[in-house]
């Protein structure tokens, strides 16, 4: 028994590294159809809401998590350099955290930030999250370029967006 579990021990990287390589989002790597819950608890934004031409930034967040809050940061104090990204930033946590996340950045000044809740749960089984924040650049035709876990500095992400 005890040879059996070890075995299984030492196996369980190579299933993790093969359930990695599965990801739907590697899969089919344009953005996915998405729809999150805007602010206002009523209206929805959705992939067809994205203006075309421009890259995509999708970041997966945690109004609690400090490294996502020190990702809002970075983008805040970049948004010149990322004014023709689209921004779309999503959490699972409630809609009051999400409301407090975006009024203590203000977020919503900015018309290429999307804020929303994502009430089905979609994103963190179609990338596979294991770190927040959670980032998914995508070119202006939708491709994906580049995924970053546990968030990433400027230079990276504008790397990533002019590609």
């Amino acid at each position: 028994m005890r040879i059996f579990t070890l075995l299984l021990l030492m196996a369980l990287p190579f299933f993790s590294l093969a359930q990695e390589e599965d990801a739907p989002y590697l899969k089919n790597p344009v953005i996915p159809q998405f729809s999150i819950l805007n602010t206002d608890s009523t209206n929805w934004f959705t992939h067809r809401d994205l203006r075309s031409g421009f890259p995509v930034m999708i970041m997966l967040f945690s109004p609690d998590c400090e490294h996502c809050k020190d990702q809002t940061e970075i983008i805040m104090k970049n948004m010149d350099k990322l004014k023709n990204t689209e921004i779309i930033m999503s959490t699972f946590q409630p809609i009051y955290k999400m409301k407090d996340f975006c009024s203590q950045y203000k977020l919503t000044r900015y018309s290429n930030i999307h804020v929303g809740r994502d009430v089905k749960y979609f994103f963190g089984p179609y990338y596979r999250i294991r770190y927040s924040p959670f980032i998914a650049i995508y070119n202006k035709d939708r491709k994906l370029v580049r995924v970053f876990e546990g968030g990433a500095k400027i230079d990276k992400l504008l790397e990533a967006l002019n590609n």
